[in-house]
């Protein structure tokens, strides 16, 4: 029965249940009279962590029976479903209307179901991480403090997911344009390629440490279907930390979840992904906006991403979801930065992710095979 399964799942859910969905989920429960006013402010307390906001809530709804349960379970199907079908839970509500007990169900969070939806992640190396690292330019007063934490944290990061981690430091444009070709020529591509570029970079590209300009295209271009036969049919995936302009974003207030009175014009976007498929471009900011960097701690955005990557990989969740994480984390942060006037104004942004995925892209930690 239903509140069994939610008892069964109930680490899993605990987990792996995020705040944005635990509010949807709230007002799906409060709609169909199965919570009331007083059980929802007790569960979203302040003082409340969102573990235990998902734990209250799981074990509020199990204690009410079958028929709460069941409301509990079709709404995460609807509000979350990726993460609905990761712990397979239809099946787990079928054996429990066939009368199996508890003990013969699997825990599927711990051992995640890959379906043809999903790109194969199995090899072990996974592939290469290429990480380009721009620190130090040809005008020394435009030093890029805090990458090597940037650096530090993907590297942890990708090596914790299975990826041969390489890191080319202050490339000129010239070089980060052949190093993609001769890591296109790589024959150690297995299931995935992803390709970090931290440095600075404007409308038209990134830039080498020559203050030159290597264009986008240049980066993935290499990478397509024509260029790079040994990857056709996977995912390649570029983590581009620089800025695209030199506007800092406009601030708005959002109450409710409702649309802001003010909102920001975009200009028109002036470059475009390949055609190919596969791809995921996911930029620290978008089109002729500054990018943020903490000197002391690192960039917002790549700290955002690999913090969210390595909980997320952890639950099975799939790199757009996660994605989505990390732009409602990014958006929300806030700072100050002077300009060139040496005024402070509001520092916000908010990153964007690009693709031609055409399945699920879910990085699965490799298992460490245990001692006998």
């Amino acid at each position: 029965m239903a509140e069994k399964v939610l008892e069964t799942l109930r680490i899993q859910l605990r987990d792996g249940l995020t705040e944005p969905v635990i509010k949807n989920l709230l007002d799906d429960l409060r709609a169909e009279n199965v919570l009331g006013t007083e059980e929802i402010e007790e569960i979203v307390q302040k003082t409340k962590t969102r573990t235990d906001q998902a734990r209250d809530l799981i074990d509020y709804v199990r204690k009410k029976g079958r028929k709460a349960s069941e409301i509990l379970l079709q709404s995460l199907k609807i509000r979350d479903k990726h993460f609905y079908e990761s712990l397979d839970i239809d099946s787990h509500l079928a054996i429990q209307e066939t009368g199996a007990t508890s003990s013969h169900i699997p825990i599927t969070a711990d051992k995640p179901k890959t379906t043809t939806d999903e790109y194969k992640m199995d090899n072990n190396p996974r592939g290469i991480c290429l990480i380009i690292n721009n620190e130090n330019f040809e005008n020394p007063e435009i030093k890029r403090n805090g990458s090597q934490k940037d650096v530090d944290s993907l590297k942890h990061l990708f090596e914790y997911l299975g990826f041969l981690v390489e890191i080319k430091k202050d490339q000129t444009a010239s070089d980060i344009k052949e190093l993609m070709i001769v890591y296109s020529k790589e024959r150690l591509h297995a299931d995935c390629f992803v390709c970090c570029v931290l440095s600075h970079g404007d409308e038209t590209g990134v830039e080498g440490c020559d203050q030159k300009i290597c264009p986008l295209n240049d980066i993935t271009s290499p990478f397509d279907g024509d260029n790079c036969p040994d990857l056709i049919g996977k995912p390649k995936v570029f983590f581009i930390q620089a800025c695209k302009g030199h506007e800092m974003q406009s601030k708005v207030l959002v109450a409710d979840g409702s649309a802001s009175s003010r909102i920001q014009k975009s200009g028109n976007v002036s470059y475009s992904i390949p055609k190919d498929s596969d791809f995921l471009i996911a930029t620290s900011t978008v089109q002729g906006y500054v990018s943020i960097r903490d000197p002391s701690s690192g960039s917002w955005f790549i700290q955002s991403l690999c913090k969210h990557l390595e909980e997320g990989s952890k639950r099975g969740q799939d790199i757009l979801r996660i994605l989505t994480l990390v732009n409602d984390d990014v958006s929300r942060k806030e700072g100050l930065i002077k300009t060139k006037d040496n005024d402070e104004i509001d520092a916000k942004m908010t990153p964007q992710p690009l693709f031609t995925l055409r399945k699920l892209l879910v990085f699965r930690p490799p298992k460490v095979a245990a001692y006998k």
